[in-house]
């Protein structure tokens, strides 16, 4: 922790502690946490990487050692404060407490036993959580992953290869998530799989950053290679490479102390030839574990004000969704239910009102379209005129009034000729008329039917947590609806009675038989002047145009106004067209305003006072009130992830500590900036103004005042490097 100054350490604990915190509230399922996951071939030297950052003995051997995510959480304690360790899983609220560094290896691959059930070929996706408090330790949370598997052993299943790559994708496609990359430094980087698989996630190489190891098995004349790795030039990250040396195999058969081996370290890189000719700030696990903080402190900073957006969002989500499991009140005495009884009662009729009379203000009926009542009886209404006019006759085909005088030539009793018969008129109407009451039968069917799904899902929302309360009301408002059915029924019989019999005052039917008398009249004109004969000159002889219109309109006349069956038919349709007008309106008016009254608007009202009627009943009272358990189980969970919810918000709020947004762009120099440097350059402003030039000049800056005297004062740094 020498390399941290006092406040930079204060600020990283903070930050690091909100993350910890976050993750505590589990809710790195819900929200994009930001977190350092630690990936890399088989034997990469992961476990080697995470001894030197925690000072702690990690599992490790041929085959696959790490078979579950591992989480290290590590804390800067306050010097002199002993060291000490507890470890959990995310699947189990049980802890373990080591007493010594020694116990961890074999608590770890117990609970790795555990969490897989023993087998050694399966993987878990639940974690384990070693939380670690120790002054040598930095401020830190790392995730250990699986190592990458190309090929199954002996006692491994063929899934594991594809078990393994979808745990580490997982993690890695996480937009906040830090790819750490082990590569052993003695392997071809161009071969290195995980540096691939961070591409594809990290196309841009924002959040990856690689470590080399193994540095010292690096072969005779490789060096440079690797060194130029480092420099990031072959194979270049944003975040660039560090490269460390931790303890080999014989120095952990040795039992060299974690502090000897971090001593060794510094040596060897000072005195190896090539490498202690690079920046020693990309060199060594102190550097590594510096580096790592502050990137995950700059990665917390530049995530807060998305992930307060994320949880304000969610955490008005969950509240309503708590909101629509909550109860009314409390059903704990004969009482209590009976209040409780009415209250859900009067909530229920208050809401099927406003459904009922199509005023959606409150909050339950805007969020469920489907409990909209009267918007989609609406759409029954339609469904019903358009059926009906689906039954109008073709009053001007000719076949019909073909038939039609046939029919009225069949009746003809004592009238004279030239008259029509009555008779016929009211015979004729009430056939069409009989079309109208499968239409309207329907209608009420489905009125019936949609009145009784809105209640069912109503009184499901209110009562949510009563499943026999829910059913009783929903048996009550089916018997209420089939009641209603049938009075409504009956009165539309009696509407289409009514219509059998012909009657009105309304001049519309005066007005219209006119209108198709006139209609048909107009058409005959415009058919004789298009049969106009011209003559051979092309012009239009008046003399014959007269001659031809005329015989026209008289043999349309005699058609339809002489004295015959053809012209009386002819009349008889226009008559029959009217008045199936009207009264085709007049009947779908009344059948909704029928199916209104009397399926929808008394609905409330007997509703309310059936079950009202239970309120003196307490054995059923209390079979009402006895809750749903997986309902309960829900609404428990709902509470829990609402109450995480608003400490994560007030854990953001709190936060403290001072953010100073710093650029993408310099996050790429964030490991190997150097100390910055100011320059200052005092110039006398002139009558003709200050005229100023920045220029970037073979890695100089260069300022120029061209406004200055002819000889211009200019003055210029090299980057980063004190002037």
């Amino acid at each position: 922790m020498s390399n941290f100054t006092v406040d930079y350490a204060n600020e990283a604990k903070t930050w690091i502690k909100l993350s910890e915190d976050l993750t505590d509230l589990s809710l790195e399922n819900t929200l994009s946490l930001p977190q350092i996951c630690v990936v890399g071939d088989q034997s990469s030297g992961k476990s080697s990487v995470l001894e030197a950052l925690s000072g702690i003995p990690f599992p490790s051997g041929a085959g696959l050692v790490t078979r579950c995510p591992v989480r290290l959480v590590l804390r800067c304690a306050v010097a002199g404060t002993s060291w000490s360790c507890l470890v959990s899983t995310t699947a189990s609220s049980q802890t373990i407490t080591p007493k010594t560094r020694q116990e961890l290896p074999a608590i770890i691959l117990r609970l790795s036993e555990t969490l897989t059930h023993g087998s050694n070929s399966d993987l878990s996706a639940d974690t384990i959580v070693v939380q670690i408090s120790s002054p040598e330790s930095p401020d830190l949370i790392l995730v250990d992953l699986p190592g990458i598997v190309r090929t199954a052993t002996a006692g491994q299943g063929s899934q594991v290869i594809t078990q393994i790559d979808n745990l580490i994708t997982d993690y890695l496609k996480q937009e906040n998530t830090i790819i750490l990359a082990i590569i052993p430094a003695n392997q071809d980087i161009a071969t290195i799989d995980i540096l691939e698989r961070a591409r594809l996630v990290d196309p841009a190489g924002e959040r990856t950053l690689g470590v080399l190891t193994k540095p010292d098995l690096v072969g005779t004349g490789n060096e440079e290679e690797v060194a130029a790795i480092v420099k990031n030039i072959r194979k270049p990250l944003r975040l660039g490479f560090i490269m460390v040396k931790n303890r080999s195999q014989f120095q952990n058969e040795e039992g060299i102390s974690y502090q000897a081996a971090k001593e060794d370290e510094e040596l060897f890189f000072r005195d190896h030839p090539t490498f202690s000719c690079l920046d020693q700030r990309l060199l060594g696990s102190s550097n590594l574990a510096l580096t790592l903080t502050k990137l995950l402190v700059l990665r917390i900073k530049e995530t807060l004000a998305p992930m307060k957006r994320q949880v304000e969002v969610m955490l008005s989500s969950i509240r309503a969704d708590v909101r629509a499991v909550s109860s009314y009140g409390s059903a704990s005495c004969p009482s209590e239910r009976q209040k409780l009884l009415v209250t859900l009662t009067q909530e229920f009729v208050r809401h099927l009102n406003d459904c009922v009379r199509g005023e959606y203000r409150d909050r339950l009926i805007v969020c469920n379209p489907s409990l909209r009542l009267y918007t989609r009886a609406l759409i029954i209404f339609q469904e019903l005129q358009t059926k009906v006019a689906a039954t109008a006759p073709h009053f001007r085909v000719e076949d019909f009034i073909t038939n039609l005088a046939h029919q009225m030539e069949a009746l003809r009793g004592r009238e004279l000729p030239g008259f029509m018969s009555a008779q016929s008129f009211y015979m004729f109407i009430q056939e069409f008329i009989n079309a109208w009451s499968a239409p309207a039968r329907m209608a009420a069917a489905q009125m019936r039917a949609l009145a009784n799904e809105v209640v069912r899902e109503l009184f499901g929302k209110i009562a949510v947590s009563y499943p026999l309360l829910r059913a009783s009301f929903r048996e009550v408002a089916s018997t209420i609806l089939e009641t209603s059915e049938d009075e409504a029924l009956r009165l539309l019989e009696g509407l289409i009675v009514r219509e059998k019999d012909p009657f009105t005052i309304n001049e519309f039917l005066q007005a219209h038989i006119n209108k198709l008398r006139y209609d048909r009249f107009e058409s005959s004109v415009d058919d004789a002047f298009r049969g106009t004969i011209q003559d051979s000159s092309g012009s239009g002889s008046w003399q014959a145009t007269k001659e031809h219109v005329g015989a026209s309109l008289r043999s349309w006349y005699r058609t339809a106004h002489g004295v015959s069956s053809s012209a009386n038919a002819e009349d008889m349709s226009a008559i029959l067209e009217a008045y199936w007008t009207l009264a085709s309106k007049r009947f779908v008016d009344n059948a909704c305003m029928c199916l209104d009254d009397r399926i929808l608007g008394t609905l409330c009202g007997k509703v309310q006072e059936a079950c009202y009627q239970f309120v003196h009943d307490e054995a059923k009272l209390e079979a009402f009130f006895t809750e749903d358990e997986a309902m309960v189980a829900r609404r428990t969970q709902l509470e829990r992830t609402r109450d995480e919810l608003i400490k994560a918000n007030a854990a953001m709020n709190n936060i403290q500590a001072a953010r100073k947004p710093t650029p993408r762009s310099q996050k790429s120099t964030l490991m190997r900036s150097p100390p910055s440097h100011q320059l200052k350059i005092t110039v006398a402003v002139r009558s003709q103004g200050l005229g100023l030039q920045l220029a970037d000049e073979g890695g100089r800056v260069s300022t120029a005042f061209p406004n200055q005297p002819s000889h211009h004062l200019k003055a210029g740094c090299n980057q980063g490097i004190s002037p």
